[in-house]
């Protein structure tokens, strides 16, 4: 069945800054659907971006719905900032990246911006950013899919999307609504000689529940609201390798957003875009004694914050044909933690900044930017940082593209203030970790041996100061500058009409000073895919392989040096593609590889998925 797509007149709400940036010189990489249902039932959004972004290295810990280590462009974890319909998702308190509730079931894309990128969006956004799009409602008839999985560990997954367009006095209407739930006792992430013999709980399991709903109302042709929530419930093992009886996450996520975006006229739009993030945990860790008996070190403690903003911005066309881009992003932080103690769990940041886009008539396939933000936060300095960016349109199928800037990282909370003598004490003299960023890029997009082709290179500097570090128990800024540099290749190539070719690679080498280092950054990971899809598309298969060198741990710990290759496959039962069945085999050969170090003493490495064998069936509407 082929649905007509029907987008709901007026202005789009998704932001459009990330996609955008690509016409001014920045590398951004579009995740699509087919590619987020490649991942699997049981996915969520790590495994994602896992497969499927170029010069982005993913670990999840120890499986779905788990922590990870993030690296792109030699970048660390917090050195990406996570945007969810343009919405900042990284806490400001704590720092972290947290993915692991979002389902991937209610992803329509996800945009990758790689670079310096604080200009439009601030702290953290230091290597890039990854703007997560929810769906929207696109017919008028109603439909929508219900899908259901297994995989071979006894893990299940099921969820459903239903959606309608209607018109009413204002305009269009559109709704939709999702649910999805997964469930698995899952694998032992350690290997049984590291595991201590008063562990009872030797697997890692999860239950996630999540239920979504956005509504679009457009007001004529020229504006319209837009309003999203989400409710994520997880309980989450958390696995350990010595004493553990049971250590878990009981988890709370809402996260609600709601936009007005409305164009004046040809030459003049804005948005103003509020958002909610409450993030509430009840955190349980119980031990086993080696005489027998258990010690309850954590019984429900809670910990957790609540983020919210407001961003407004304008666009204007001025004479010439140039664009100026300005706008005023305010963001509220609070949080409580009973485990961690912090001083001062309270934070505000607010940021003004403002773009101009030159058209210059002497060079029409130039297309440049340059930028100025500036932005002050409670508790700390502020910082300003400028961008510059461009594309050239060498000719119709060559590009060549750069930008260079300045990028910061703000201290969080915990670095501010955290209070635990002997163990971690925070700084309140914490400067802005600052950042020279350059990156440089050759694009192609053509053809190979008369067959669809594309490849890019790109290569990236990073000048890091006042590297905020704990140096022992207490958070300062490092001496000395950090150096960063690399390249990432990519390619896709269109075989023949049934088949197809992608492959990245990605080199990082970092430089330390006065013994200050970065951790966690794998020195060199490639990945290649080869698809098939049959001539009347009722039935594809593909290969994928990914090769992950050395990766040092905080700890001067050398792991990683593995390769993993998965299989996917998908059938349709009936001609109108109504009714599809599809297979995923992640670790094909059974690979025993490290994604991670665990933190406690002595260290042990978690392990990642063994072979698993994951189907689904999906029935559209």
């Amino acid at each position: 069945m082929t649905l007509d797509q029907q987008i709901v007149s007026a202005p789009s709400v998704e932001s459009t800054t990330v996609a955008e940036m690509a016409r001014f010189g920045s590398k951004v990489e579009i995740i699509n659907r087919e590619q987020i249902e490649r991942a699997g039932p049981s996915a969520d959004i790590s495994r994602v971006l896992q497969m499927s972004v170029p010069g982005l290295y993913v670990a999840p810990k120890n499986g779905p719905f788990d922590y990870g280590t993030y690296s792109l462009l030699g970048g660390r974890n917090d050195d990406t900032l996570i945007l969810l319909d343009g919405v900042r998702l990284n806490n400001r308190l704590y720092g972290g990246l947290y993915l692991d509730t979002l389902p991937a079931n209610a992803i329509e894309r996800i945009e990758v911006l790689k670079g310096g990128q604080s200009l439009l969006f601030g702290t953290q956004a230091v290597a890039g950013v990854i703007n997560i799009v929810t769906r929207s409602a696109q017919t008028r008839e109603a439909s929508g899919e219900v899908n259901l999985g297994l995989d071979s560990f006894m893990g299940r997954s099921g969820n459903a999307r239903a959606e309608k367009i209607f018109s009413n006095g204002f305009g269009d209407l559109g709704l939709l609504a999702y649910v999805s739930h997964n469930v698995s006792d899952g694998y032992q992430p350690y290997r049984s000689k590291d595991m201590s013999s008063t562990v009872s709980d030797k697997k890692r399991s999860y239950e996630v529940t999540t239920l979504g709903a956005k509504a679009t109302q457009a007001f004529g042709d020229d504006s319209r609201l837009e309003l999203f929530y989400q409710y994520a419930d997880a309980n989450l093992d958390f696995a350990r390798p010595t004493h553990n009886r049971k250590t878990t996450n009981d988890r709370v996520q809402q996260i609600a957003t709601a936009t007005f975006e409305q164009r004046l006229s040809e030459q003049l739009s804005y948005f103003i875009k509020g958002h909610v993030n409450d993030w509430d945990t009840r955190y349980t860790r119980i031990n086993n004694l080696p005489g027998g008996g258990t010690r309850v070190v954590n019984d429900n403690d809670y910990w957790g914050f609540t983020d919210w903003g407001v961003q407004a911005e304008g666009k204007a066309q001025l004479p010439g044909g140039h664009v100026l881009v300005f706008g005023s992003d305010n963001q509220w932080f609070k949080g409580q933690d009973d485990v961690l103690v912090i001083d001062n769990n309270k934070a505000q940041a607010h940021a003004l900044y403002t773009q101009l886009r030159p058209v210059i008539d002497a060079l029409p396939d130039w297309h440049p930017s340059i930028g100025v933000r500036h932005e002050s936060m409670s508790g700390g300095d502020s910082a300003t940082v400028g961008m510059l960016t461009s594309l050239y349109d060498l000719t119709d199928n060559w590009q060549l593209r750069g930008q260079f800037g300045t990028a910061y990282k703000l201290p969080n909370a915990e670095q501010l203030f955290v209070n635990e003598p002997g163990d971690e004490m925070g700084n309140r003299n914490l400067k802005p970790e600052k950042s020279r960023n350059a990156e440089l890029g050759l694009d192609y997009k053509g053809a190979l041996l008369d067959r669809e082709f594309s490849a890019s290179v790109t290569g990236f500097r990073r000048d890091i100061t006042d590297l905020i570090t704990l140096d022992g128990v207490q958070w300062t800024n490092g001496e000395g500058e950090i150096n960063v540099r690399g390249v990432e290749a990519d390619a896709k190539w269109q075989l023949d009409d049934r088949w197809n070719l992608s492959a990245d690679m990605t080199r990082n080498l970092v430089e330390s000073r006065n013994g200050v280092t970065l951790s966690n950054i794998p020195s060199f990971f490639a990945r290649s895919r080869l698809g098939f899809e049959s001539d009347d598309r009722m039935w594809g298969a593909g290969g994928a392989i990914r090769y992950i060198r050395d990766v040092v741990s905080s700890r001067d710990v050398d792991y990683g040096h593995y390769s993993v290759v998965d299989a996917d496959a998908y059938r349709y039962l009936d001609s109108a593609h109504q009714h599809r069945v599809s297979l995923l085999v992640e670790n094909l050969f059974d690979r025993d590889y490290a994604t991670s170090m665990t933190t406690g003493s002595p260290q042990v490495e978690n392990l990642g998925r063994p072979f698993t064998s994951e189907i689904r069936y999906t029935y559209r509407f």
